[in-house]
């Protein structure tokens, strides 16, 4: 029977495979728009790989080994610096495989603690609410709610774009 830990893994695992396929042939249109109200695919890659601040990966890592019992959100911040703006396809990919190479570490150190007694509380700052979740609800909201969201987001553009 597969662990908490593999489960965990096994979706992180198919996140990463979605969005990589997501982006093949995008290397051109990295900040294309549909509309400029709505946002390119680097602001959605950069929102997802920074949400939280110092991004999901640092906070799960911070939580299992107990470094992390507490952390602010802010939604729907693109987490565009000047530097991100000017890497290309390849400089975005190497973003992407770190987040995932550092998610792959924290579940893969996981052995020990019950992922779903382990917790934080997640002061979310444009909701007004402190809420206490697990290790297990953070991931489940993160990658089977709001990372799967923005990949549909992403398929749309793609889908616009006639990629």
């Amino acid at each position: 029977m597969a662990s908490e830990s593999d489960r965990q893994m096994a979706a992180l695992r198919d996140t990463q495979t979605r969005l990589l396929q997501l982006l093949e042939g995008m290397a051109y249109c990295l900040d294309w728009k549909p509309d400029p109200s709505e946002w390119s695919a680097r602001q959605i890659i950069y929102h997802l790989l920074d949400t939280p601040a110092g991004g999901l990966a640092s906070v799960v890592k911070g939580m299992i080994s107990g470094n992390v019992t507490e952390y602010d959100l802010w939604a729907d911040m693109d987490n565009m610096t000047p530097e991100r703006q000017t890497h290309d396809l390849e400089g975005v990919l190497r973003e992407i495989n770190g987040f995932f190479s550092t998610m792959e570490e924290a579940l893969g150190a996981a052995d020990g603690p019950d992922l779903s007694m382990v917790r934080a509380v997640v002061h979310n700052k444009t909701r007004g609410t402190d809420d206490e979740r697990t290790v297990i609800e953070i991931l489940h909201r993160g990658l089977c709610g709001h990372w799967a969201g923005h990949l549909d987001q992403l398929q749309g553009l793609r889908e616009s774009l006639g990629v």
